[in-house]
This record gives structure tokens, C-alpha cells and sequence, in this order.
């Protein structure tokens, strides 16, 4: 079988016909000594990153910690679009959206929540587990809400609160926040985005899309370990703070809004990521957050405009920079193609779960990537497909 290999030399792009045996020796010697990630968290840190994590942590109830602590503080108000308040948790992504829950809704409630995949029924869980009433406008896989609808909904003033994701990242679906703050704001609803997948890949601007409250964590397009995760907060969230009894000892908010006014954290934080977070906000403010957004956009379009010509569909119409969400022939098992990225080329994507799992796979642009990363992907796609073999039926694999 003959097939053309894409690689790069020297700025330059070149298009080489090889046989597929040639083909898989290059792939071989390439990945003996990388692991590839493309999965939405772990990303794969930059050098400077790993060599902070490596370091000896300071001891942090000293001035200069404080001082790290504002500078932290200023930094995700930055990349949040707000002039308002933010927590720093030592929690996963979860743990900020429970937050929400423990400080800012009660049974008094009536939530509605637009459901488009995995992590709009984690709101769904979430109200649930805390008994919150609610509703959802429940969405098929990276379709898009009707703004009519949605305004039909809040206009007519049953729901004191909407909880959204920004991007959901099951699917690979961005929504039109900013679209839907408009409507919130008319209507006077609570306004809640999951923005964790988001801010940093795509355009998000809390204040002025009119968010209440947004939520981020550390392993996303900041591209550091899991471990910390962001709430912002506005004025309004501010007051509705004030009137709640929080139910939980850990993610008080009035506690490390207290804590935080000097520096510090009211429980001890991740320090060794506090230092890498650092870092890594001022890298973003030197170079300002439009070149990042850019970044992942280019990385998107590149790997997407790579899969042309082969037999793959992307799931959403407007997908977000942050990650691509494909969807395989219908005798091709995604679960089975995701392993075998693993298994032979160490290079890992994102399986699925529930009825996408053995249709859908996501391939992450976070991280220390770029575009020879991108081309060993497509190409170890484009050899495991070589080694289906068609029948009437089926498509099946061959052995290695």
C-alpha cells in the first residue's frame, strides 16, 4: 500500500509517497521517546513549568508569599474579564462548581440548567445531590441552544438561576455566552458558567457578557496539573453571598475572601502549583490573552483541516478552540481507536462515556503542542484506518 506521509523540515512543508511499512518505521523511531498528550487535562507543561514543580516549595505564611498571592489574584481577574473578586481552591474543577452550590443556591431556588453532554448533567447531579429544585433544557450532542427558547424560559420568571457550561467539553460545543448574559441580565436571572474548558482558548468576558459567577481550573489552557480551580464573582454574586448560610466548611467563600485580603489562603494551599500559576499568569499578561486565544485556534484549525479526507465528522457546527470532538464511521469502535493511539504510538486522545463512547472521540489543543505534534497524530490515525479492512458488513481489524 502506498500513502503520502506530511512532515515539516526547516519551515518548510513536504509531501513524501511512502509505503506504509516505511511508514510505521518513522512513526516507531518518533515514538520511542515522547509521550504525546491530546487529552483535555493533563496537557502536556512546558519545560519552565516542570522545572518550577521540580523546585523546593517556599514556606508560605511570609510576606512574600502574600505578595505572590496578589499578584496570582490580579492575574486570573485578568484572564477572568472581571474587576471583581476571585477564590483560589485547592480542589479539582468539580469542586468550584459544588462551591456554587454551598454558597450561592439554596431550596429556595428554582435552577435551570442547559444540558448539552456530560458536564451539563454534572449540573444536573449536582442539584440533585443538594436537593436544588430544577429544570433542563436537555440538547443532543453538539446542538446548539435556541436563544428563542432559552428566552422564553427565563421570561417567564419560574428560575431564579441559570447554570451553563461555557463549553461543553463532552462534545466539544461552545454557546454563545455572551448571547445568553444578555438575556440573564434582562431578565434578572443568576447567572452561573462552568468556563473551566474555555477561558484562555476561547474569548470569555465575565463582566461584560454580565456573569455572576465563572469558574475555572488549573489543567486546561493554562496548561498546569490538576489541582487548583478558580471562582470568580461578581458585585451581585457578592450580595447573594451575604444572605446565604454556607454549608460547607471547606468552600466557605467568606472565608478565603477573608484569608485572601492579606495573601493567604484559609487552609493550606497547593503551593508548589501557586508558584507554576504565577509563572504562568505573567506570561499571559506579558504577551496578552488575545495571543493565547489565537494560539488555540491555530492548533484547532490546523488538526482539523489535517483529518480532510479521511472518513471522520466533526460533532458541533461551532466547536470551541479548546478541543476537537470527532465522530467515527459507524463500524469503527472510537473506544477501540483511542487504545490503540495508546498502545502502539503512545499518543493519547480523549475517549468518551455513556452513549458517545464508542462513537465519539476528543482531541485537546492545550498544551505544549504544535504542529509536528499534530502531524504524528494524523498520521497514526491515518495508518490504524489503513489497517481496517472493509467487508459488506463490517470494518475489521487486522493484527499488528
Amino acid at each position: 500500500m502506498i500513502i503520502f506521509y506530511l512532515h515539516h523540515s526547516r519551515n518548510k512543508l513536504y509531501i513524501t509517497r511512502l509505503n506504509i511499512n516505511v511508514l510505521i518505521k518513522i512513526l516507531d523511531t518518533q515514538n520511542k521517546n515522547k509521550i504525546r498528550l491530546f487529552t483535555p487535562g493533563p496537557v502536556t507543561m512546558s519545560t519552565d513549568m516542570l522545572t518550577i514543580g521540580a523546585s523546593q516549595l517556599p514556606y508560605n505564611r511570609t510576606k512574600q508569599f502574600s505578595k505572590t498571592t496578589f499578584e496570582i489574584i490580579e492575574g486570573l481577574k485578568y484572564i477572568f474579564g472581571t474587576q471583581g473578586d476571585v477564590v483560589i481552591f485547592a480542589a479539582s474543577g468539580t469542586g468550584a462548581m459544588e462551591a456554587v452550590f454551598f454558597n450561592f443556591l439554596d431550596q429556595s431556588d428554582k435552577v435551570l440548567i442547559v444540558n448539552g453532554g456530560t458536564f451539563g448533567q454534572r449540573w444536573v447531579d449536582l442539584c440533585i445531590q443538594h436537593e436544588i429544585p430544577y429544570e433542563q433544557i436537555s440538547l443532543e450532542p453538539g446542538q446548539p441552544i435556541s436563544l428563542e427558547d432559552l428566552e422564553h424560559k427565563l421570561s417567564s420568571q419560574k428560575y431564579s438561576t441559570l447554570l451553563i457550561n461555557a463549553h461543553e467539553t463532552s462534545t466539544g460545543m461552545i454557546y454563545d455566552t455572551k448571547a445568553i448574559g444578555e438575556l440573564t441580565h434582562k431578565y434578572g436571572i443568576f447567572f452561573v458558567v462552568d468556563a473551566i474548558s474555555s477561558i484562555c482558548a476561547d474569548v470569555f468576558m465575565m463582566d461584560e457578557w454580565h456573569v455572576d459567577v465563572s469558574l475555572l481550573s488549573s489543567q486546561k489552557a493554562l496548561a498546569l496539573p490538576p489541582g487548583l480551580s478558580f471562582l470568580a464573582l461578581n458585585m451581585k454574586a457578592q450580595l447573594r453571598l451575604e444572605k446565604k448560610n454556607c454549608q460547607s466548611y471547606y468552600f466557605d467563600i467568606k472565608k478565603y475572601l477573608t484569608d485572601q485580603k492579606r495573601g493567604q489562603m484559609p487552609f493550606t494551599p497547593v503551593i508548589g502549583h501557586f508558584m507554576m500559576l504565577h509563572v504562568r499568569l505573567r506570561e499571559i499578561r506579558l504577551q496578552g490573552i488575545e495571543f493565547f486565544i489565537s494560539h488555540h485556534s491555530k492548533l484547532a484549525n490546523y488538526f482539523r483541516n489535517g483529518l480532510k479526507g479521511m472518513p471522520f465528522r466533526f460533532v458541533p457546527n461551532s466547536p470551541s478552540n479548546a478541543l476537537t470532538a470527532i465522530s467515527c464511521p459507524k463500524d469503527i469502535d472510537a473506544s477501540d481507536l483511542v487504545m490503540k493511539l495508546a498502545d502502539k504510538f503512545n499518543c493519547f486522545v480523549a475517549p468518551n462515556g455513556g452513549e458517545l463512547k464508542y462513537s465519539v472521540f476528543r482531541v485537546s489543543h492545550f498544551g505544549k503542542q504544535n504542529k509536528t505534534d499534530i502531524d504524528f497524530l494524523i498520521n497514526a490515525l491515518d495508518y490504524i484506518l489503513n489497517k481496517y479492512k472493509h467487508t459488506k458488513n463490517n470494518i475489521l481489524m487486522e493484527n499488528y
